[in-house]
């Protein structure tokens, strides 16, 4: 899966785990979506609750956060041919921001994509 760094590099490098879809096509609610239905629970409240949640709405928020982690364990295990992980320094991790943002200019708004859209 995801190998640190090598033991032979300064583990105060400064580097950081990336995990990014393999396929720019590939919506990551409809993954999350898969896993939530998987898992019997209700995707409409979860991604209401997402798009509605202000502030720091504790109960709303740890729940979002654990079922946004299961979905990620549950996206490894089930569709690991979806995801790429990367070790990135600063640097790195800049340059991957500022073409996901040129790529998001590009497609245009990514919310609308995939099941996310469904329960708007």
């Amino acid at each position: 899966m995801a190998d640190h760094p090598s033991t032979d590099t300064d583990p105060d490098d400064g580097k950081h785990l990336h995990v990014r879809l393999s396929d720019a096509r590939t919506a990551v609610y409809d993954l999350i979506t898969e896993y939530l239905q998987a898992a019997g629970k209700a995707p409409d409240w979860y991604w209401r609750t997402a798009g509605r949640l202000e502030g720091t709405e504790g109960e709303n928020l740890e729940e979002l956060l654990t079922s946004a982690f299961e979905a990620g364990a549950f996206t490894a295990h089930d569709h690991p041919e979806e995801l790429v992980f990367r070790w990135v320094d600063e640097k790195e991790c800049e340059r991957e921001r500022k073409a996901d943002e040129r790529g998001s200019e590009r497609d245009g708004d990514r919310k609308e994509r995939g099941s996310m859209s469904h329960y708007a």
